[in-house]
């Protein structure tokens, strides 16, 4: 499935999606209607969905599900929706459960498991789906606006003495637009320069959508700086906002060096470190320009890689590159709290959705991000800034 085919029909697949799951589990609930509203409920719910995310494709909000009502239409589809598909995964559970214990009992090995009598099931599919919807409640009110600043110690081979102890704060993913909070991104933004680093790489998806009104977001930009600069990259949702526009007014309104396959160095007592900016690409272009960007980069010393998607990590560490930076999972955005690992984004992304990862003495670090896609909300997977701190290897 194509990126362009997302996000242009993500808020339809939401509506709809939404529609089916929340009218399923009502049916569940307190049992079949007549036909007539099997045929007329769907749809007018999905209608309704539509219209509350219409409020999430203009930067100002319009019509009558802009406010409060739209996010909580909004909110109770996708808590009907993940609902369904835990409902769905605990029904599939229990049904391979009780097929083994048949066939353990038909060959003789082992007495037969008695299936769970449908009040059993009934009652725990209750609790799920009150679980459920309780953490999706979570994530929506609280869980977007959770931030954490982790601090890494990499070790980069060559690099200089007067280059040890080079703090870099990394952050990625901000998706300013309709999605995003103001306070939140202030907040967080005003956070890293507190953390009064040396430099700052942003890895992509600066802004979510064609919606995005760059000029009011650009004064939230500006406050990002550092004693020897800002360094970002673009990601796929600055392309399909356009790439052009973005780039343009990064340069024009901030202080921001945007990099688009180039390499920039930082000179700090005589020694250099250089940053490898990647342009992102497709999925399966993603690689496309890598060894031509590596290869510029003067050989013998420091260089760290920026690049939105983690999965050039392998192509990456082939060529010898030593510490890459990455985003675009945002950890998977919702996450089994505690299990990191466990996330949307490894299953529907790549293994390497959240933290640090090694490959042939090679670092790649993944940043969770500081907002959201699709809807504001996080679960297990909380906004991060992190702080990476030089050593020589």
């Amino acid at each position: 499935m194509s990126e362009k085919f997302v996000f242009r029909h993500f808020f339809d697949g939401l509506a709809i999606g939404g529609a089916l799951a929340e009218w399923g589990l009502a049916c569940w609930l307190v049992g079949t209607p007549p036909l007539w509203l099997h045929l007329l409920v769907p749809p007018v719910l999905a209608v309704v969905n539509r219209l509350a995310a219409r409020r999430l494709e203009h930067e100002r909000p319009v019509g009558f599900l802009a406010g409060v009502a739209g996010r909580v239409v909004l909110g109770t589809a996708f808590a009907a929706f993940a609902s369904a598909c835990v409902l769905g995964a605990l029904a599939s559970v229990a049904g391979v459960v009780w097929l083994l214990g048949a066939l353990s009992a038909e060959a003789g090995m082992l007495p037969g498991i008695e299936p769970a009598t449908g009040m059993e099931l009934r009652t725990l599919g209750v609790v799920a789906v009150g679980l459920t919807s309780a953490a999706v409640g979570y994530g929506y009110a609280w869980g977007y606006r959770r931030l954490v600043v982790t601090h890494l110690v990499a070790a980069l081979p060559s690099l200089p003495a007067s280059l040890a102890g080079i703090r870099i704060a990394h952050v990625s993913d901000l998706h300013l637009g309709p999605l995003a909070d103001r306070d939140a991104v202030r907040e967080a933004l005003d956070r890293v320069v507190a953390l009064d680093p040396d430099v700052v790489c942003v890895t992509g998806d600066v802004v979510d959508s064609p919606a995005t009104d760059i000029d009011s977001w650009i004064p939230e930009l500006a406050r990002l700086r550092a004693r020897h600069g800002v360094f970002a990259i673009l990601g796929n949702h600055d392309r399909h906002a356009g790439a052009e526009r973005v780039a343009a007014a990064l340069r024009r309104w901030t202080d921001w060096r945007v990099l688009r396959d180039e390499v920039a160095t930082v000179e700090i007592a005589g020694a250099r470190l250089h940053l490898l900016g990647l342009e992102d690409r497709r999925e399966a272009e993603a690689t496309d320009g890598l060894a031509a960007l590596v290869a510029r980069a003067p050989a013998g010393e420091p260089a760290i890689l920026l690049a939105h998607r983690p999965r050039v990590f392998a192509e990456a560490a082939d060529a010898g590159v030593r510490l890459v930076f990455a985003g675009h999972t945002h950890g998977g955005q919702v996450a089994v709290p505690g299990i990191p690992g466990l996330n949307v984004a490894r299953l529907v992304q790549t293994r390497w959705t959240v933290g640090c990862f090694t490959r042939d003495g090679a670092m790649l670090h993944v940043n969770r991000g500081l907002g959201t896609s699709g809807q504001r909300l996080r679960l297990g997977a909380p906004r991060e800034i992190t702080v990476v701190t030089l050593v020589p290897a």
